[in-house]
């Protein structure tokens, strides 16, 4: 079974993606809400940061239950000439630390849906996430859902960093030993988007 078709509800990891140079200070302080970073590669779109500092979300950190979803593409898109790398989390960790749920894009409505984590599950619509068709306004909106950590997420907690050539793989995991972490590297060029440049 391939990656990309395993159904979604199912999979092992939530994901959180960046660009790579600023996974060295990942590395040794955690992965920081937006609230609390200087000086890193900014990549996100800054009409919904806006929105998204409206609701207090610039103090979550938001991870995507699926990779590849519109937030990547949008992401990978506008900056084509960026390096990414995907950082993966257990579920298991998330849902033992009751980290929130946002069932559908965060800014979907005017009111935001922020759900403990058992009932955001138990809200998303898998169905119309697994069809991952981005063309239907639902199916996109739902593959925009978030699970959102509360604060920090200290690095010790990412399972795996998935990268898309072997020369990212080697950089990445040369500074995977340099910070004395347990975190596998995974060379997985299908995990990221494809844009034509």
């Amino acid at each position: 079974m391939s990656f990309e078709k395993q159904d979604i509800k199912q999979q092992k990891l939530i994901y959180h993606m960046t660009d790579m140079r600023n996974l060295d200070s990942i590395l040794s302080e955690g992965i920081k809400p937006r609230s609390q970073l200087t000086g890193f590669s900014d990549v996100a779109d800054h009409e919904i940061l806006a929105k998204r500092k409206r609701f207090r979300l610039d103090e979550k950190v938001p991870f995507h239950f699926f990779v590849n979803n519109p937030f990547d593409g949008g992401v990978v898109k506008a900056h084509p000439t960026k390096t990414f790398v995907i950082l993966g989390i257990s579920r298991t960790h998330s849902q033992a630390q009751n980290w929130e749920v946002i069932p559908r894009h965060p800014l979907a409505n005017e009111a935001i849906s922020l759900m403990a984590y058992d009932e955001g599950i138990e809200a998303i619509d898998w169905v119309a996430m697994n069809k991952r068709d981005y063309s239907d306004a639902n199916s996109k909106s739902v593959c925009m859902a978030e699970c959102l950590a509360p604060g920090i997420v200290d690095a010790s907690l990412i399972s795996s960093i998935f990268v898309k050539t072997d020369a990212c793989e080697e950089r990445v995991t040369w500074m995977v030993r340099k910070n004395k972490l347990g975190i596998y590297v995974n060379k997985r060029p299908n995990m990221f988007p494809r844009v034509n440049l």
